[in-house]
């Protein structure tokens, strides 16, 4: 199991990121004009470490069932660094060659997003295929 993550530090360094992203977050967009509340910082350092957590359980669960494939499925309104990593496959144990590793979740302490199970049945109902999904590949870059 990897290191808990340091939410607040993961903050700051997203903070000074998002200073250059044309489509932050709004908990971002706002501490960019105002600055962060410390009540502020601990809500969303509280609700990025629950969903880390819920994340890591559902993968574990994928990972008990011997699922690889996984897309990441994003909200609404994902942000500018978020963004071009919604709807990729990824192979989660890297048994299915040319996918990368999911990102971490979640990739912004803002965003909320989810790794879905990509089953065989439903690559064919979309009409895709893993060649599909290979070529479609983004690599997480931090």
């Amino acid at each position: 199991m990897s290191e808990p993550r340091n939410w607040q530090a993961e903050i700051d360094r997203w903070t000074e990121r998002f200073r250059e992203i044309e489509d932050p977050p709004p908990a971002f967009a706002a501490a960019l004009v105002e600055g962060w509340s410390a009540a502020g910082r601990a809500a969303l350092a509280r609700e990025a470490a629950d969903h880390a957590a819920e994340q890591r359980a559902l993968v574990d669960q994928y990972a008990a069932a011997g699922m690889d494939l996984v897309r990441l499925d994003c909200k609404q309104g994902a942000c500018g660094v978020c963004a071009k990593y919604c709807g990729k496959a990824y192979s989660r144990g890297g048994e299915t060659p040319g996918l990368p590793p999911p990102p971490p979740l979640p990739i912004c302490p803002s965003c909320r997003h989810t790794l879905s199970l990509l089953t065989p049945f439903y690559l064919q109902s979309l009409g895709l295929s893993l060649e599909d999904l290979v070529d479609d590949a983004q690599p997480f870059v931090d």
